[in-house]
């Protein structure tokens, strides 16, 4: 099902445009992994905040203590749907660069002869790509491909999850060891 286009004499503008599409992607990686971080601090923030807030007000500790969790599974999700995001970045980026690396062999760089130059069809080749990789299939099945340079793009977040699952484990064993408490707790506010 191999669909590639006839090799002949490709225009070098359609490589140049096709390359810079290739840039882009590498930007917008860039910016959402910014993003991302940004998102996970003010979230750290925001947990530091409630249990500050809630340790000064007794009456609503367990309160803040539970709002604490519901904030880091949902800062745990980010963080899973951030890896899942670098996934896709990445196997965008691979079949990109296969095209490119495909036309450059072929690229005419004497504009004189315009008829001389054929289109690559370089979009329609970068979806065969992804198709033959079988992107969503891997991705359903969560296995991570990387190049052995760039998989230090996944330790951010895969640092921010562990920083987001202490806090629940330790707060559910702290509700756990003082239950009773706990449920105290609850009563009286419900009164």
């Amino acid at each position: 099902m191999d669909k590639k286009p006839r090799m002949q004499n490709l225009s070098f503008e359609e490589f140049k445009l096709y390359y810079e599409s290739t840039e882009r992607v590498t930007e917008r990686r860039l910016s959402a992994n910014t993003w991302n971080y940004s998102i996970c601090v003010a979230i750290i923030i925001a947990i530091a905040t409630i249990i500050g807030w809630s340790a000064s007000h007794p009456t609503f500790f367990y309160i803040g203590l539970i709002s604490v969790i519901i904030l880091c599974s949902m800062a745990v999700l980010l963080c899973s749907l951030w890896v899942g995001q670098i996934d896709d970045f990445k196997h965008l980026n691979n079949a990109k660069f296969k095209v490119l690396n495909e036309m450059a062999p072929h690229i005419e760089f004497d504009p004189s002869n315009p008829g001389a130059v054929t289109s690559f069809c370089p979009f329609e080749r970068e979806w065969q790509v992804l198709q033959e990789i079988r992107t969503a299939v891997e991705i359903a099945q969560g296995r991570i491909i990387a190049l052995k340079s760039s998989n230090i793009e996944y330790f951010i977040p895969k640092a921010f999850r562990a920083v987001f699952l202490l806090p629940i484990i330790g707060i559910l064993i702290a509700i756990t060891l003082n239950w009773n408490s706990f449920v105290e707790s609850w009563k009286a506010l419900l009164h």
